[in-house]
């Protein structure tokens, strides 16, 4: 039996509340809406210094997610210093006055004083994401990078950079990651009155934009109520204000929730499907995980589609100059993009959102399936056979073979009965459609 998701007796009412920005869609909230109450799949592809690498070319990458049909990048606001990572020079939104140097031998920041050129670059880059229909989720504050000495000496809220007497670790741990009274805590009321200064400056600036969702933090592994009690902020700020964005981890997971950060397709699946209980969006993304062959990411890719999920690569090769590989910025994924237009595509064909997963159809092989009473689809990474419980389809189905690695589609087959045996072309990974 295919079960669907419950239908809401107030569609239209949610559907008119929730208008204005990206949301969650009220008949069946583990799928998104567009601005205007639309069904939407998020595919995506983006790199670290997108936004907060003064120098980078976001407008170029834009355009390469667009030319591919993708419509998601992830993207870091503050970063925390100057002097980043591989030689990076990341903007600040704070003014560096002085007096005195800070441990980067510039003037000291004032935390008290915005740079207008950093809200500039920000809302440009919200402009040019949606003018090609991307939507972008804003990383607001990165803790990652506060569990690293050499890292945290540069930060503008660590006391010897600041000249507000702002000190995000009090007991001298040379880290900005004590969970208590450190940079991700409810405990250091003179960090928490700057990012939440901070965020009304976000808001105001980019607040207006519909394509655009916030994270609190990249990787805060030291206090959830701190990431928490900020949502909640953003929520209060925005009450009165015309749009309202959704916030994680408060509306949705995060991508480090649960088990989901990986590449084992069976653990992956397995990990969205229980991820479901929490009826919120939910967004496969590989940050941590490295830069496997494509087939993986292809792979990875089309099993968080098929669990309900949404997905976005942290793709190395568009980082600006020259990647960690010895390429030139884009030229050594270009084949791996267009596959993962073929399933941004693919979204738009099926009505996603009245389907559910549905591994109780797949009756034997490595296989996995989501359906609803008009269409079951079922994916198998590596070819092989699936026998399909069919009965739950109204009238007698056709199927047909879809390829994720060359877009092809293959002629329709006959279906025989209630449950069929099911043989993939090749051993390469294959969707199965069965429709009316």
């Amino acid at each position: 039996m295919i079960r669907l998701p419950i239908m809401l007796s107030c569609i239209s009412i949610l559907s008119v509340l929730n208008k204005g920005a990206i949301a969650a869609y009220p008949p069946n909230p583990t799928c998104f809406q567009n601005p205007y109450g639309k069904p939407v799949a998020l595919i995506g592809d983006y790199t670290w210094g997108t936004f907060s690498e003064e120098k980078y070319n976001f407008a170029g990458m834009f355009h390469t997610l667009k030319s591919n049909g993708l419509n998601l990048a992830r993207i870091w606001v503050w970063c925390g210093e100057e002097k980043g990572l591989k030689n990076y020079v990341y903007m600040s939104p704070f003014l560096r006055t002085g007096p005195d140097l800070a441990n980067d031998g510039l003037p000291k920041y004032d935390l008290n004083r915005f740079n207008p050129a950093f809200f500039v670059r920000l809302r440009r880059v919200c402009e040019a994401a949606q003018k090609r229909h991307i939507y972008l989720q804003l990383i607001l504050f990165d803790a990652w990078m506060i569990k690293f000495a050499s890292l945290w000496k540069m930060n503008a809220c660590n006391r010897a950079n600041n000249i507000n007497g702002v000190n995000g670790d009090p007991n001298r741990t040379g880290l900005g990651t004590d969970s208590i009274r450190g940079f991700c805590s409810l405990g250091n009321p003179g960090v928490l009155a700057i990012q939440k200064s901070f965020i009304r400056k976000v808001i105001n600036t980019v607040g207006s934009f519909n394509n655009v969702f916030f994270e609190i933090a990249n990787e805060n592994f030291y206090n959830r109520q701190w990431e928490l009690s900020l949502a909640r902020y953003i929520h209060q700020y925005e009450k009165n204000k015309p749009i309202h964005h959704l916030v994680m981890p408060l509306d949705l997971p995060d991508h480090s929730y649960d088990g989901i950060q990986t590449w084992d397709l069976k653990s992956l699946h397995a990990n969205l499907l229980k991820a479901r209980r929490l009826a919120q969006p939910l967004i496969y993304d590989t940050d941590g995980l490295g830069n496997p062959p494509d087939s993986t990411v292809r792979k990875a890719a089309w099993t968080a589609f098929i669990s309900g999920g949404n997905f976005d690569f942290l793709d190395q090769s568009l980082e600006p100059g020259i990647d960690f590989h010895g390429n030139v910025q884009g030229t050594r994924r270009v084949r791996l993009r267009q596959q993962l237009g073929y399933l941004a595509r693919f979204t738009k064909r099926v009505k996603f959102w009245k389907m559910q997963p549905s591994d109780n159809l797949i009756k034997d092989g490595n296989a996995s399936a989501m359906a609803s009473h008009q269409e079951i689809l079922a994916y198998l990474p590596n070819g092989g056979t699936a026998k399909l419980d069919v009965a739950g389809l109204k009238d007698k189905p056709i199927a047909r073979w879809y390829s994720p690695v060359s877009n092809e589609w293959l002629k329709a087959i006959p279906v025989k009965g209630s449950a069929d045996r099911f043989t993939a072309p090749d051993d390469h990974d294959w969707l199965l459609e069965l429709t009316r």
